[in-house]
């Protein structure tokens, strides 16, 4: 068990598998007191000296910041060393939050999204430094391979290497990626960067970008959701083209407040995280969720009526596998097994002990949802939207 424990802290946290024999689990043994287990020391490289020199001589850093840095003291880390460098800030969908995304140093989260890649694009190229602070490329898209020449000056602060071959970088530090980037900002002497404002300037064209368009559809579900939605509320994505499209528009104010799959893109998950997230905090929880994503776990519906918890399943009913459907038809293949039935789901909550409601307009929608935040038990609200809306959405 210490090895196990070990395993889980070391580096890139996570859980660890542990295969008992039959004869073991069922052993009768007394009760004893787990053993301490000290927390392990922060791991440092010992020669810092070549990332500082690149950091004091660049007039156009660039941070991107990623799922490692998603640590307890991993959003302060960043947030000196930004202050430090005066470096803008990109940030994976896991870490979106790290800093407050209304932060101005904040330009926005690239993953997932060509439309939102083609914007952050000419800011890579015109960076003279980029410092990747946890970044793990699992989360992103193969048009994130080799997203810079080989020559360009990267940084590459990682918990733990790993042999992804999806980038190139001049330096690789391993170790506890915010103790790293505290040292690397201590000392600097502060001096104008991004002269010509560019960050502003993609900032202002991804807002643009996926702003809501001002009809009914998915973005002003999201737009809606999170007008209502109190500070700190906690939401949860499932797999499919809301996730990319929730991924750019929704704003979080703090680390772990957008909680979704990685880069083996889970359907069904987003119902589960949430669950999770509202037992372990007692707060409404939001779930955004497919119509088919949540036909492949509408049994934990249950789950949420017994433990009486306050989940928001918003349902995005398109009847369609809508990201399936869009490359069909990128690659110019025949639409084939992405059309689904339309499901109840607002009866099928009802039935299963929570509030349903079927939603095809954002008063109504608003109204509903200031209702689910108040309410006791979970609430599911059936979203109805056309799949064409999702067109060069994202």
């Amino acid at each position: 068990m210490a090895k196990a424990v070990a395993l889980a802290r070391r580096g890139r946290h996570g859980p660890v598998h542990i295969d008992l024999p039959i004869a073991v689990a069922e052993a009768r043994v007394g009760w004893r007191p787990p053993p301490a287990i000290a927390a392990p020391l922060p791991c440092i490289p010992r020669d810092l000296s070549s990332a500082r020199t690149l950091i004091a001589e660049a007039r156009s850093p660039l941070v991107i910041a990623g799922l490692d840095l998603v640590e307890p003291d991993g959003a302060a880390a960043l947030d000196r060393f930004l202050t430090a460098t005066g470096a803008p800030l990109l940030t994976t969908y896991k870490a979106k939050g790290l800093v407050p995304e209304l932060d101005l140093r904040v330009i926005g989260a690239v993953g997932l999204s060509p439309r939102a890649d083609a914007l952050v694009r000419p800011l890579i190229e015109a960076a003279d430094l980029i410092v990747l602070a946890g970044y793990d490329p699992i989360e992103m898209r193969q048009g994130w391979r080799n997203p810079w020449p080989a020559g360009k000056p990267v940084i590459d602060i990682v918990a733990e290497p790993i042999q992804h071959g999806m980038h190139t970088s001049r330096l690789l530090l391993e170790g506890d990626v915010g103790a790293i980037l505290d040292l690397l900002g201590e000392g600097l002497a502060r001096k104008p960067v991004w002269a010509g404002g560019e960050p502003d300037t993609v900032r202002d064209a991804l807002d643009t970008a996926f702003a809501a368009p001002g009809c009914w559809g998915p973005h002003a579900v999201f737009e809606t959701l999170r007008q209502v939605a109190p500070a700190g509320t906690v939401a949860t994505a499932d797999s499919g083209a809301h996730r990319i499209l929730l991924s750019q528009m929704w704003g979080c104010d703090g680390p772990r407040r957008l909680l979704q799959s990685s880069g083996l893109c889970t359907m069904g998950c987003a119902l589960p995280l949430a669950t999770g997230a509202a037992l372990g905090s007692g707060r409404p929880t939001l779930c955004f969720v497919g119509d088919a994503g949540l036909e492949m776990v509408l049994g934990e519906l249950a789950t949420l009526r017994d433990l009486n918890l306050p989940v928001i399943v918003v349902t995005l009913v398109d009847k369609a596998l809508g990201l399936i459907a869009l490359k069909q038809r990128q690659l110019g293949l025949a639409r084939a097994g992405v059309d689904i039935g339309e499901t109840d789901f607002a009866a099928v909550a009802r039935a299963m002990g929570g509030h349903g409601a079927t939603i095809d307009d954002s008063a109504t929608l608003a109204r509903e949802a200031e209702a689910a935040f108040r309410r006791d038990g979970f609430t599911l609200l059936a979203c109805r939207i056309d799949a064409a809306s999702y067109e060069a959405a994202f």
